[in-house]
């Protein structure tokens, strides 16, 4: 255990070494979400605080679909059909420790995110969440669910390009059906319905429940669902054998 914690703890490093040195990835992964973030609290900025704090927590929740899914997803993908991988597999790390330190890195991305967008809540009048520890929890469940979904889309690409590609329509559909901008109350019926069983609706519930937002029974379930679910997928999907060459 401590041996895989040491290796995943090493590959996490470097994951983020590597994103730090890439200017592609640290454009797609970390810079662009929040130059997007900055652009929708900047139009809403003269709605009212209680708007701009609707959409900063929004934010916080939608950060998890960059690093943890998009930009894993491609990591994934490149580096088994480069047999990285599998060369890694090979030595004294688990697969466990392989995939997780990737994880863990794209989760690192993730909560630095987090922490800029608190920052500006905080400068901007939204203040610090009443419920920290939530907050926390919710960010590092969110992050786990979607990296295991990033497994699963990667076992299903050739290519990295091809596996950001395949999170494009998964990105539309969450970022148009989740309560991250319009409330989920704004949609068709059918369409709330289908919008609180999606991955990220439950993510963003939680988040503002840490913000003050009256907790449903239903996200922690939802989002439980999902890591079963996740888990599942990417187990069965995942590959660690080129799909090509």
């Amino acid at each position: 255990m401590k041996t895989d914690l040491s290796h995943a703890y090493r590959l996490a490093r470097l994951d983020l070494a590597m994103i730090f040195r890439n200017r592609s990835a640290l454009t797609n992964a970390v810079l662009m979400p929040l130059a997007v973030c900055a652009f929708l609290v900047y139009t809403a900025k003269d709605s009212g605080p209680d708007q701009v704090a609707y959409i900063l927590t929004g934010q916080i929740a939608a950060l998890v679909v960059f690093a943890p899914l998009v930009n894993l997803a491609g990591f994934y993908t490149s580096r088994r059909e480069e047999l990285v991988l599998k060369r890694l597999l090979g030595g004294p790390a688990s697969a466990t420790a392989i995939l997780g330190g990737s994880a863990l890195g794209a989760t690192a991305v993730y909560l630095l995110q987090v922490v800029a967008v608190v920052a500006a809540a905080v400068a901007l009048g939204a203040g610090l969440p009443g419920n920290p520890l939530l907050v926390l929890a919710v960010v590092l469940g969110g992050a786990a669910v979607f990296a295991l979904l990033s497994m699963a889309i990667s076992g299903l690409s050739s290519s990295g390009e091809l596996a950001q590609l395949a999170t494009v329509p998964v990105m539309l559909i969450l970022f148009a059906l989740s309560p991250v901008i319009v409330p989920a109350g704004a949609l068709p019926e059918r369409l709330e319905q289908v919008a609180g069983y999606l991955p990220l609706t439950p993510v963003v519930d939680m988040v503002r429940a840490g913000y003050g937002d009256a907790l449903s029974w239903q996200s922690p379930l939802v989002l439980a669902v999902w890591a079963v679910a996740a888990a599942v997928l990417a187990r069965r999907f995942f590959r660690w054998d080129p799909r090509r060459g």
